[in-house]
């Protein structure tokens, strides 16, 4: 494959940059193309906008995610292609192709990436601009103590520091946003939370709810009390996205087989109906998974551990079901009648006892002790101890904690069909009881375990 690079000289050189007005975009901000008058709304239409500059002017702005102040970076550029050509200042490749995928012999394409100095500057200049403006309003945030908000889960008014109200969120809901020192614009962060608690969404997968009561039940069962840090759209609200180091520049014959790449691919998928691009899928961050928790295909799968062992000896069981078959078949014991009365949190107390006893080689039932895994596997068997225990025996604080690291029957006991809510009727714990949990928790020490 051919290119060429051509650089207009005195405008290449990095003194020669042109300095800009302060750069503030607003919310919606009018750019126009940067070759013809077509104008967009960003950031709304920012997909729109590169795929026009890429199926009409075949432009292609290289790392287009890693710019920061996107809308400053395409209004300088638009004002100095108002005088000059492409050439000038990008890097001229050609393919056997054309932007909708069909072949065509040495077409012309263009890459405006940081290898030209005067675009590594701008990109430099407008990094350093964005985290001095953060810079400045997490300073802002942290002295402030005119705010004032209503908790998203309560009617408590928070007023003071905003690091007040985050601490309320975690000590009284568990919600765990971020530390006060590592956020920044916390204001548009927590309305963008209540905006998706109003719209009963999940805050960490992004599912959708009938009502309030269910989704704080989905969220507490499965650990959902937090943001999802996959989400790109959360990026601006952590300090440290602000002063990540540009990546050095690559050897020229490196750079141009990476944009090579990058350009064929984005040629060929082109949706001919829409005449728009998956700007997304191609030129997405290198530390993107490629993929949003907004598909829902594997959630029946989230969070389940890969074997569960077994309450009463080492087998190991490929999912729940598989499980609760081998203790009824083994063990004579049926997990879901036996549990049918008990809540989740009871559930946990009974798995975590279980497993402390036969760690200690105590018999589940009469507690007695044995001096190796077989003698008591057989007075179990023989006595029919193959139980849950007593209610006094499990129903104590420190049964909450896990006794196995990594349980894997702890992640799924919520999916007994005991513990399934009737179809009108949605369970919930209170914040009261909560606070009563972990206060009792707290105040437990090695010396109040029976051992």
């Amino acid at each position: 494959m051919d290119h060429a690079v051509a650089v207009s000289g005195e405008d290449s050189a990095p003194e020669q940059v042109k300095s800009c007005e302060p750069l503030k975009p607003s919310a919606n901000t009018a750019i126009k193309c940067l070759k013809c008058d077509k104008v967009y709304i960003f950031p709304a239409d920012k997909d729109d906008c590169l795929a026009h500059l890429y199926l009409e002017h075949r432009l292609v702005i290289a790392d287009v995610e890693e710019i920061a102040l996107l809308e400053d970076y395409l209004q300088y550029w638009a004002k100095e292609f108002q005088t000059h050509e492409f050439e000038q200042y990008c890097t001229t490749m050609f393919l056997d192709q054309l932007p909708d995928g069909k072949y065509s012999k040495n077409e012309k394409y263009y890459l405006l990436c940081d290898i030209l100095p005067q675009d590594y500057e701008l990109r430099r200049r407008l990094k350093e601009q964005r985290l001095s403006k953060a810079l400045e309003r997490h300073q802002f945030e942290l002295t402030d103590r005119n705010f004032s908000k209503e908790c998203l889960f309560c009617r408590t008014v928070i007023k003071g520091l905003r690091a007040d109200y985050l601490d309320h969120l975690f000590d009284k809901h568990f919600l765990l946003v971020g530390k006060p020192e590592k956020l920044v614009y916390v204001d548009e962060l927590l309305d963008h939370l209540e905006e998706n608690l109003n719209q009963l969404i999940c805050l960490y997968c992004e599912k959708i709810f009938k009502d309030r009561p269910t989704l704080k039940e989905h969220m507490r069962k499965k650990g959902h009390k937090r943001i999802n840090p996959n989400r790109r759209e959360y990026d601006k609200y952590f300090l440290i996205n602000y002063n990540r180091g540009p990546a050095a520049p690559t050897p020229r014959k490196q750079h141009h087989q990476k944009r090579r790449q990058a350009s064929a691919s984005v040629s060929t998928s082109v949706d001919l109906d829409t005449g728009s691009v998956d700007f997304d899928k191609h030129f997405a961050r290198p530390d993107s998974d490629g993929e949003h928790d907004s598909d829902w295909s594997d959630w029946a799968g989230d969070g389940e551990p890969s074997a569960i062992k077994c309450l009463f000896c080492s087998h190991m069981g490929e999912n729940f079901s598989d499980l609760k078959e081998h203790m009824n078949e083994t063990h004579q014991l049926d997990f879901d009648r036996a549990t049918s009365s008990l809540n989740f949190y009871q559930r946990v107390k009974v798995v975590n006892y279980l497993r402390r006893q036969i760690c200690m080689l105590r018999c589940v039932i009469c507690d007695l002790h044995f001096d190796d895994q077989k003698l008591l596997a057989e007075h179990m068997v023989q006595e029919s101890h193959c139980g849950i225990g007593n209610k006094a025996s499990w129903d104590k604080p420190e049964f909450f904690f896990p006794y196995m690291e990594n349980d894997g029957l702890l992640c799924v006991l919520d999916d007994s069909a005991g513990d399934e809510p009737d179809a009108d009727v949605v369970r919930i714990i209170s914040e009261d009881n909560l606070a009563q949990i972990n206060k009792d928790a707290e105040s437990l020490s090695l010396e109040n375990f029976k051992l």
